[in-house]
């Protein structure tokens, strides 16, 4: 199973977590407690994290392609809603 790993750092990744936490469950299942999310996409889950001023990512998926298409959906979003728009996200394989 592939999974993968990103982190973004903001001034207000607080309200950025709490924008995608809303954001994503109005499409699919989200587990929030905390500064934990669990979101389950139909190509895999992704468990995203806050610590500080850091949203971290980590993504699991039954194959490549669904990995694949699950970063561009998350890094879609989150540059969207953050301070980031004209940045990559980089996806490291775990």
């Amino acid at each position: 199973m592939p999974s993968s790993f990103a982190t973004l750092r903001a001034t207000k990744a607080a309200g950025y977590f709490d924008s995608l936490c809303r954001h994503f469950a109005r499409k699919v299942a989200v587990e929030r407690e905390g500064n934990r999310a669990r979101v389950q996409f139909p190509m895999g889950g992704c468990l995203m994290s806050l610590d500080g001023q850091q949203l971290q990512f980590r993504c699991d998926a039954e194959d490549e392609l669904a990995l694949n298409a699950m970063q561009t959906v998350i890094s879609q979003h989150a540059l969207r809603f953050g301070e980031w728009r004209n940045a990559d996200v980089c996806w490291t394989a775990t």
